[in-house]
């Protein structure tokens, strides 16, 4: 008995291999998706469509990003003065949340943003929150 699974194995597994790979050739190739796929292809190609249509978001209105900043400050200095674990890890990602909105707050009301990623220097951001409250935004 062993020995005919053992043949039968022996036969089979390349079989199938060659199959599989004979398929995936075809579907490279011609562009005909393998039976077994097409269900899967069909449901991909559905997300691709969707995700295509999908509106681009508005951006956000200057008072709400100023509403915003006021919540991500008051988190900064919660954090500054509480004695939980992690602290530094917390405060670098409430600055760089605050830096992100701080970014695109300046983009909506055409101050210069520096380029690049925040976090920012503590330096660069009191620059342009000078330069915010200079042109009339107020948080």
């Amino acid at each position: 008995m062993r020995a005919v699974l053992l043949a039968a194995l022996v036969v089979v597994t390349p079989g199938a291999l060659f199959i599989a790979q004979s398929e995936g050739l075809r579907w490279v190739c011609e562009g005909r998706v393998p039976r077994p796929l097409r269900r899967v292809a069909r449901g991909v190609a559905r997300l691709g469509e969707a995700l295509r249509r999908r509106p681009h978001a508005e951006p956000l209105p200057p008072v709400l990003l100023g509403l915003e900043l006021r919540r991500l400050a008051a988190e900064v200095r919660r954090i500054e003065v509480d004695r939980q674990p992690h602290r530094a890890a917390r405060l670098a990602a409430a600055l760089a949340a605050y830096d992100r909105v701080l970014i695109e707050l300046c983009e909506q009301a055409q101050v210069q943003a520096p380029r690049g990623l925040p976090p920012l220097s503590s330096h660069a951001r009191l620059d342009l929150e000078a330069d915010l409250v200079a042109s009339g935004v107020d948080w």
